[in-house]
């Protein structure tokens, strides 16, 4: 846990608690991947599905590792997870000024849905990023 959590810290300015995320590996367990090199933890993702939507919680590569494909590999899984769960859309949510992610996930097949006023704690606003879930689990991997 402590690798996730360093990970977590690392990439956002806002990092989700220590127990939200230890809540997430028991909860998800099978839609929670991370990411290892050389026996340390370089990245995670986690997603949640309700029905017939899935939710991308979070993808975080360390920095020193992105523009590897590491995100782009844990994102195909948890979406393959997703899949497999049978939800028919996956959305996630991401701050309108970073755009090297919102760049990255419009790659992988999201695109713009709607916003979010004051979404995250510091007052940023989010854009909600949407893409169907169908076969989308072989498109990257």
């Amino acid at each position: 846990m402590t690798g996730v959590y360093a990970i977590e810290k690392e990439c956002f300015h806002d990092p989700y608690p220590i127990e939200f995320l230890e809540h997430l590996i028991k909860t998800e367990n099978s839609r929670f991947y991370v990411a290892t090199q050389a026996g340390r933890i370089v990245g995670y993702a986690v997603a949640t599905a309700s029905g017939r939507e899935g939710h991308v919680v979070s993808v975080a590569v360390d920095p020193s590792h992105r523009r590897m494909g590491m995100g782009a590999g844990l994102l195909a899984s948890v979406t393959c997870k997703l899949v497999e769960a049978g939800v028919d859309r996956i959305h996630l949510e991401v701050r309108k000024g970073n755009r090297p992610a919102i760049f990255f996930y419009e790659r992988m097949g999201f695109q713009r849905f709607s916003e979010i006023k004051r979404y995250y704690p510091d007052g940023e606003d989010a854009w909600v990023l949407t893409r169907q879930a169908e076969s989308s689990h072989s498109e990257y991997q």
